[in-house]
């Protein structure tokens, strides 16, 4: 009995795996001997008994080739409970293997997962990568950081340097290389191309921009659309602080603006106190011509230029100048160094300048009123100062020297039976000076220098209080 038990086992072995069997070699490129070889078909295990469906206790995989109805699957697939894991081809897109995970939209809503375990026997794999049935990605070991904002691709990293991209080819003709490109259709009410946060640690830079080109080089491009209520093609806040050495922004080289406009509406100033006695002030500065150092860590414009000294403006504007503290960094953007300067808030110079220049203007006005007023005076003099020696039996004759360094003598005659009369002396602004009594009919007078000073002087000869005869002196 147990030798015919063993017969038909060996028949029914043969039967069933004869044609499937192979000893032999490969035929298709592969060395070693072929163990087993299936025909078409699929490989299955049913777990639960319960047939291959998609019922809530459905258990089983297949491997192999199969139909179902119209479209012809060549793969594995894993049922589990409603839910299913299918990788393989498909007749209806055969250029493409797919990864397919298959729900009932309900109970079985879940995540597709990527794990990582350093063997088989650890009960517990972290989670590297999640799918979403919204087709949302994630590339985290927490992907709960992702869930209030929803992003489609979620990228989160713990404790290493985040995402490098690096691109070594060289493209066809015509073709611009691009590290990443992101664009967003937007159609609400806010939208973020790109939003770069980096907290912690002693240094933080939200975007390091670096450009090597041939004949270009941007290290950041801003644009903006000029269709919209406000735009800006670079926007940099930061809250003031009282920081001398905080910018929201700060340009280490030559800076070319095509127009630059600062906030000055009444309403945003308080303390307003008018500009007085500037232009002396003003005057205490020295302008200079300089040349920069070359320093490492700034980029200083070269050739002459022409402004001032800090240090100086300090002790007459001070609160025109400021202490910079800047970092110096290396080429990786890192900071390996600082540097401190002292700068001036040029700007801030055009109303004190605009400000000397109207009290200058009230100077040279008021010397240009004593200018006119000097030469209708000159006007006047010149018609009375007569270029006659006598008039009516009066004479005074030109003082000899003229000019004089020390004293000078005027001969004088008066009408005939007039024995008194004075001879006044003026300077040009009609302004008294001196007067000298004339006793006799004629004779000489003579006028010291030390008595009315240096400049041109009017002398006049006077009879009762009337001027009769003028004439210039020089006094040297």
């Amino acid at each position: 009995m147990k030798k015919q038990l063993f017969f038909f086992g060996l028949l029914g072995c043969s039967v069933a795996f004869g044609q499937n069997q192979s000893n032999g070699p490969l035929s298709f490129g592969l060395s070693g001997p072929e163990t087993f070889r299936f025909g078409p078909g699929i490989v299955t295990q049913d777990q639960s008994l319960s047939g291959f469906g998609f019922g809530p206790t459905a258990r089983w995989f297949s491997l192999g080739q199969v139909t179902s109805g119209t479209q012809t699957f060549y793969g594995n697939r894993f049922q589990y409970n409603e839910r299913a894991l299918v990788t393989g081809y498909t007749n209806a897109s055969p250029n493409n293997p797919r990864i397919e995970w298959i729900h009932n939209g309900g109970s079985t809503l879940g995540n597709l997962e990527f794990r990582v375990a350093k063997n088989f026997l650890v009960p517990v794999s972290e989670v590297v990568a999640i799918m979403t049935p919204q087709a949302n990605t994630y590339f985290s070991k927490n992907i709960s950081l992702f869930s209030a904002l929803d992003p489609k691709v979620g990228i989160s990293f713990d404790n290493i340097s985040g995402l490098q991209i690096i691109s070594n080819n060289t493209l066809a003709s015509g073709i611009d290389p691009i590290g990443a490109q992101i664009h967003v259709q937007q159609s609400g009410n806010y939208g973020i191309g790109l939003q770069s946060n980096m907290n912690g640690g002693m240094t933080s830079i939200g975007v390091l921009g670096k450009a090597e080109g041939d004949l270009n080089s941007i290290g950041v491009l801003g644009v903006a659309s000029s269709n919209t209520q406000f735009g800006a093609g670079i926007y940099g806040n930061l809250p003031i602080s009282g920081n001398p050495s905080l910018f929201a922004g700060f340009f280490d080289g030559d800076v070319y603006l095509n127009g630059m406009i600062l906030p000055s509406d009444a309403k945003l100033k308080e303390n307003i106190l008018k500009e007085t006695n500037i232009l002396d002030r003003i005057n205490l500065l020295n302008p200079v011509s300089y040349n920069y150092k070359k320093t490492d860590g700034l980029n200083l414009s070269q050739g002459t230029q022409h402004g001032f000294i800090s240090q100086e403006m300090a002790e007459v504007f001070p609160e025109l100048t400021r202490d910079i503290t800047k970092p110096v960094f290396d080429n990786e953007g890192k900071i390996v160094s600082e540097l401190s300067f002292k700068a001036i808030n040029y700007v801030g110079m055009i109303s004190l300048l605009t400000e000397a220049v109207k009290e200058l203007n009230v100077e040279l006005t008021a010397v240009r009123q004593e200018l006119n007023e000097f030469k209708s005076n000159d006007v006047m003099r010149n018609q009375i100062i007569q270029n006659t020696s006598s008039v009516n039996g009066y004479s005074i004759e030109q003082n000899i020297p003229n000019p004089f360094f020390d004293k000078t003598s005027i001969r004088f005659q008066l009408a005939p039976g007039v024995e008194t009369a004075t001879l006044s002396i003026f300077n040009l602004d009609g302004g008294f000076v001196k007067d000298y009594s004339l006793e006799g009919n004629t004779g000489d007078v003579e006028i010291l220098a030390t008595e009315i000073g240096k400049g041109m002087f009017i002398y006049s000869l006077n009879q009762n209080g009337q001027e009769i005869i003028s004439k210039r002196m020089i006094v040297k």
